[in-house]
Parts: C-alpha cells; structure tokens; sequence
C-alpha cells in the first residue's frame, strides 16, 4: 500500500542531460548538431509511468528532442528552455509530468493521480566536472497545490566504458506537497485502519543516482543506471513509508537503448 509518488525525476534528467538536453552545464562530449531526435525504450525496476506497481521490472519508454541546446523535451520530463547558455551555466524554466502515486488496491487511500509542475533551474559548473544547482517548482494541475525545491550536486567523467554521470541529492517539499504525498486525511485513516497523519514544510529524502552512457557504434547508446533514496524527516516517520519494512530506503535500476537521428 502505497501513496508516495516514486518516480524517476532524479535520473531521467540525467539521462536527458547526457543525451545533451544541456540542463547540465557540463563540457559537450563528441559531435555537436542543431537538432537532436532520441528514440527508444527499455525496462525499469522501481517506477511505473501509469501507477502501476513499481516494485517489479516494467517496461519504459524514451523519446526526447532537442534543438540547438535552447529547447528540449521527452515523454517523462516534459519540455523546456534554457534562457541562459553559457559555458559554465544553464538557467531556464520547464513543464514536467509528475507521476501518481501507487495504492496497491487499498480502499479508502486516495492516490495523487498525474499532475504537472511549472519549475525554473539554475546549475553552475565548478572546475571541469562538478555542477551544483537546483530547481523550484510548483503544481499548476491543482493535484497537490504545493510547490518543492531539488538542491543536487553532480560529476562528469569519461570512462573507457562511457560516459558516467553522477549525483547527490536532497528533495524538499511544502506542507501541500507533503501531505499529498505522505500524509494520511482522518477519512483515509478510517478507512483503511492506518492513522491519521499531517506533514509539514520540510526535507523529503536525500539520494544517491548513477547512470553509465555506452556509445553503440555511430547512432545508438545503452543507458544504465542505478538511484538509492531514504526519506527523511516527518516523511519517514509517514506510516505510508512504515508499512513494510526499510520502506525508508527505495532503489530503482534499469537500462535504456537509444537510437538518435540529429542534423
């Protein structure tokens, strides 16, 4: 029994990053066109797009485009602009999909089902290979009403096998938010027999995201990646996370193989 919201909100924008959607300030890494059309798919164990059960591998797919490192999109994090494209900044403004939560079929739990979020970002290069930054964003589909801030530090390295991006993480949420999330109303609490739960503004969780690009010939990559996350705070003490055991912790890995047209 679920209402928390697992989504791939840490990864997909590196996978996006790495695939040059540029909201990472990081140096360019091989040929470098005005237009680029991503296609592909794969499977992922920790998420599921439609509200589906995400512990279990589902299938997952990928298409993204990106025009002259201004405008960029995909199917899971919507689309964007980068207002400002310098060599150690990225700035701009996105819409993105936020996924539902999952009710493993409890009567009573009512589940935030797909909304959408208007956010700004900011990310600032350090050295070669270090970028810090975040990004606010708020609820425009009225799902929750709240807004939330993703703080991240993350690091470029070219590997024999690929490109390796990695990240840090912290995720905060306000009281709307957070509650919509995590928190159980008294008419859930009765019918369901959890107890009733208000969260306040505060720390969602911190975590920790790995992802591996591995160029295939000229036109395709495989993407693998792996992200570990613990709540934290009133969030973790959520009997929405208590429920089963180390429900603190949550993984999600998975691959992706992408075919890319470009001009």
């Amino acid at each position: 029994m679920r209402k928390l919201c697992l989504t791939l909100a840490v990864l997909l924008p590196l996978i996006a990053g790495a695939a040059h959607a540029q909201t990472q300030p990081f140096k360019a890494v091989g040929e470098q066109n005005d237009w680029t059309i991503d296609i592909g798919g794969g499977a992922v164990y920790g998420f599921s797009a439609n509200g589906g059960d995400p512990d279990k591998v589902n299938a997952i797919p990928w298409v993204g485009f990106n025009y002259k490192n201004r405008f960029y999109g995909d199917a899971l994090n919507g689309v964007g602009y980068n207002a400002i494209v310098h060599d150690r900044l990225r700035a701009g403004v996105q819409a993105r999909p936020h996924f539902g939560g999952n009710a493993d079929g409890e009567e009573g739990l009512k589940v935030p089902g797909l909304g959408a979020d208007l956010g700004a970002y900011a990310f600032y290069r350090v050295g070669d290979n270090f970028s810090l930054g975040g990004r606010v964003m708020h609820d425009i589909s009225h799902v929750s009403g709240g807004s939330s801030l993703f703080l991240s530090a993350a690091h470029q390295d070219i590997t024999k096998v690929g490109l390796l991006q990695t990240m840090v993480y912290t995720r905060f949420g306000d009281r709307k938010t957070n509650q919509a999330y995590f928190g159980v109303k008294a008419d859930e609490a009765t019918a369901t027999g959890l107890d009733a739960y208000s969260v306040g503004a505060g720390v969602q969780n911190v975590g920790l995201a790995f992802l591996m690009m591995t160029p295939i010939k000229k036109h395709y990559a495989i993407a693998t990646f792996l992200n570990a996350e613990r709540a934290l705070g009133d969030v973790a003490d959520s009997p929405l996370i208590q429920l089963k055991k180390n429900q603190e912790m949550s993984y999600r890995f998975g691959l992706l193989v992408v075919r890319r047209f470009s001009r």
